[in-house]
């Protein structure tokens, strides 16, 4: 934020630096500059077309809530439907509070939200998921169980609500976090399919866009202060467990030191993309829930599958019993 900077397209009290351009901008001005960029994208990419029905996976975070608001801005101009789905993992103390700002965001602004729960889907809380998890010494982390239930959760409810499409809230300092972790761990083909837009390799998959794709997070940030989109400071207390967290941090600091670094990993990420031959599409459907997969099941009902017998193991514990064909997860990638 800038003091007693000027906008350097109106000259008029300044409020938000944009680093990568080395400008300051007003309120007015780096409004219209983010709303400008983002219509862009869902232009040129063709992320939208006439007549889809879009669904808007929401949080309650800022990127997403901001993600639904200018999805819902940019509907009636670019002739698509707008809804918003959500999802509760059940983490006490956290989810109630984004999703009370989602449902109040969503009203303000005319949107149907529809919630699905890991409890309805799953049997259980995340949680509930994580007091399993420890008992097994987080052979598998929170987060990996949290994104495989979320990802299955968003894939089917938007299926059966009729979307064509499924916009996510990722924004440009997501990508690079994602593309950093795939690095580490050699994942090419999680490289290859984090893209702008994510074509499915079935037809029960939906296809997945990211409108703030070449967005920075912090401009995310400044956006909703500015427009007035609220959401609780609340962190998922499971973030600590992440390989996320420390690579977060780092590539702040990277691009602290050298200003629009995270673009030039993105770009790379790009070239790099193109360059990887591209991921198996051959998949098939869950022999248990009928989803689709790459493996004879799928790997929501694995983890379902080993929190559970985990969590029995532990009740026949309890009882002075011992609980039977209780298996190690097989480490496939999600």
């Amino acid at each position: 934020m800038g003091g007693t900077a000027r906008c350097f397209v109106c000259g008029r009290r300044a409020s938000v630096y944009v680093s990568y351009l080395g400008e300051y901008l007003c309120p007015e001005h780096f409004v219209e500059y983010f709303e400008r960029r983002v219509r862009e994208t869902l232009v040129w990419f063709r992320l939208v077309e006439r007549g889809d029905r879009v669904a808007v996976a929401v949080s309650g975070g800022k990127d997403s809530l901001t993600t639904l608001y200018l999805m819902r801005k940019f509907s009636e101009e670019m002739d698509f439907e707008v809804f918003g789905v959500a999802v509760d993992e059940g983490i006490a103390g956290y989810r109630e509070y984004k999703l009370e700002a989602l449902r109040s965001l969503a009203r303000e602004i005319g949107v149907d939200v529809h919630v699905v729960t890991f409890r309805e889907l799953f049997g259980l809380t995340l949680d509930e998921a994580v007091a399993a998890l420890r008992e097994r010494g987080f052979e598998v982390k929170p987060c990996t169980v949290c994104g495989v239930f979320r990802r299955y959760a968003l894939n089917r409810a938007a299926r059966e609500l009729g979307a064509t499409k499924l916009a996510t809230g990722h924004n440009l300092d997501d990508e690079v976090q994602v593309f950093a972790m795939n690095l580490i761990k050699a994942h090419a083909d999680g490289i290859v399919r984090e893209g702008l837009v994510t074509e499915p390799a079935s037809e029960r998959l939906v296809p997945r866009i990211k409108p703030l794709y070449f967005i920075p997070e912090k401009e995310v940030l400044a956006y909703t202060l500015i427009k007035g989109i609220h959401t609780p400071f609340v962190e998922c207390p499971y973030i600590v467990y992440a390989l996320r967290h420390p690579i977060r941090h780092w590539l702040n600091e990277v691009e602290d030191e050298e200003p629009g670094a995270k673009y030039r990993v993105l770009a790379f990420k790009e070239v790099l993309r193109n360059a990887l031959p591209p991921p198996p599409k051959e998949m098939m459907l869950c022999r248990i829930c009928g989803e689709p997969t790459s493996h004879p099941v799928c790997r929501a009902c694995e983890l379902k599958s080993y929190i559970l017998s985990t969590r029995a193991g532990r009740d026949d514990a309890g009882r002075g019993g011992r609980a039977a064909g209780v298996a190690r997860l097989p480490p496939h990638p999600g």
